[in-house]
Formats: C-alpha cells, sequence, structure tokens
C-alpha cells in the first residue's frame, strides 16, 4: 500500500507561517506589510469632561458655529500623543443637513496648536442618534492645553451654509463627553 506524500509546497508554506507566527509573539511591534504607527505608552492621563445631567441640552448648533463645546483643560508633561474621543446624542437634524464636528487643540493662551479636518454626521429627523468621533494629534509638546470640540451645520448638497440665513438648519447635542487621554510617546 502507497502512502501519499505531502506536496513539498505545502511543508515549505507550513514551515513559514510557523516562523510568522513565532516572530509574532516574540515580537509583538513587529508588522509585516504593515503601515508605520506612531505608538504610545500607558496613558499617563485621562481627562474627561461631561455635559449638563442626561436629558438636558448641551448645545444648539448651527450654520454659524458655536462656542467650543466642553473645553477640557489638559496637562502634558513629557512630548505625548492625544487621544480624544467625544460622544453625544444628537436631535433635530434636518433631512439633507450634516453635522459637522472637529476637535481643536489650543495653548494657555488660546493659540491653535492642532485640529483635525471637520467630520461629517447625519442621522434621521426623527431620532436621536448617538455620535462618536475620535482622532489623535501625535507629539504634543509639554505644557498646558485646552481641547475642546467645534461643531456647525452644512446644508447637503449645495455649497457651506456658513451663515445662509435663508436655510439656517440646526440641531441639538444632548448627553456630551469628552475624554481625553494624555500617551507619552515611546521611540521606535
Amino acid at each position: 500500500m502507497r502512502v501519499p506524500s505531502v506536496p513539498r509546497a505545502s511543508t515549505a508554506v507550513a514551515v513559514v507561517a510557523a516562523i510568522v507566527a513565532v516572530l509574532a509573539v516574540m515580537f509583538p511591534g513587529l508588522g509585516f506589510g504593515q503601515t508605520s504607527t506612531n505608538h504610545g505608552g500607558t496613558p499617563s492621563d485621562v481627562y474627561t469632561t461631561t455635559g449638563p445631567p442626561p436629558g438636558e441640552i448641551c448645545t444648539y448648533v448651527d450654520t454659524f458655529g458655536v462656542a467650543p463645546i466642553l473645553p477640557t483643560r489638559v496637562t502634558v508633561a513629557a512630548t505625548s500623543n492625544l487621544l480624544v474621543y467625544f460622544t453625544s446624542e444628537v436631535s433635530g437634524l434636518e433631512a439633507d443637513t450634516e453635522l459637522l464636528l472637529t476637535f481643536q487643540v489650543n495653548d494657555a493662551t488660546g493659540n491653535k496648536v492642532a485640529s483635525m479636518g471637520e467630520w461629517g454626521v447625519s442621522n434621521d429627523p426623527r431620532l436621536h442618534d448617538s455620535k462618536k468621533i475620535m482622532w489623535s494629534f501625535d507629539d504634543v509638546a509639554p505644557g498646558t492645553y485646552d481641547v475642546f470640540v467645534d461643531a456647525r451645520t452644512d446644508p447637503v448638497p449645495g455649497p457651506p451654509g456658513g451663515g445662509n440665513t435663508n436655510n439656517n438648519p440646526s440641531a441639538a447635542l444632548e448627553q456630551c463627553a469628552l475624554t481625553v487621554f494624555v500617551n507619552p510617546s515611546v521611540s521606535p
């Protein structure tokens, strides 16, 4: 009786897969075919600011924008990555309207140090939807900063609203929370 042989290609693939698995376990930061990342250490500080009590409005937003939402003062002791997370319930957003949210980081004197592009979110006008956005700011120098959310509405599609008083759609943000994780940068 003849015993079927194992094809050599399958054996070679199994050996390579085993080596890759061993390397992945021995060196967790080692990646194959991945984009480079900036890895921060364990958070040294976590700051959280919440809006008014549940069921109350944090702010009303329109095309003119609003004052900074949940400004949160953070202290960075060493060069760090800031991971910023915002969550809110959105209501009253009209059909064909989007809510545009952005994070901003200002230094202690009020100068903008970093910001991100606007994230557009929408919802069914009949619902109260939960919205969450997250962004990281890499290699923030030591200092004291104010991190906050900025928001405005914009009719979609069409040109930016930017004060279009003929159609100034609005929305309400409720049960807001802003969390900032300060993660010291780790050299590669």
